[in-house]
């Protein structure tokens, strides 16, 4: 009788350690995904992507300006590379002013 006991302890300790763990991770998104229910979104959430959207819009926009402005090929593709040699060459001004990680390791004194 008391190895009973002793095992039914045993099992009731045991599960109650799991159903800590289980209320641990039990968020309040949950209770409300239950319900059917939901967190209202922050207005940063509600925005970033309608700038996303309109951001690729006005790339898109551009370039079909670019293609449709009259404009012989040759005029267009020297204008195109004038454009992307400016560009790769902010990117590398950006790069070179930006100390890498590794020089920041290893000029921080110790």
């Amino acid at each position: 009788m008391n190895i009973s006991k002793a095992l039914w302890a045993v099992g009731s300790l045991i599960g109650a350690q799991q159903a800590i763990k289980a209320a641990r991770s039990f968020e309040a998104n949950d209770l409300l995904g239950v319900i059917g229910l939901q967190r209202r979104r922050s207005a940063a959430q509600a925005i970033l992507p309608a700038i996303g959207l309109i951001s690729l819009g006005a790339v898109v926009g551009a370039g079909a300006a670019l293609l449709i402005a009259p404009s012989t090929g040759s005029e267009l593709r020297q204008r195109l590379s004038e454009r992307l040699d400016k560009l790769t060459d902010k990117i590398n001004e950006m790069q070179n002013h930006q100390p890498s990680a590794s020089n920041a390791i290893h000029a921080s004194p110790s």
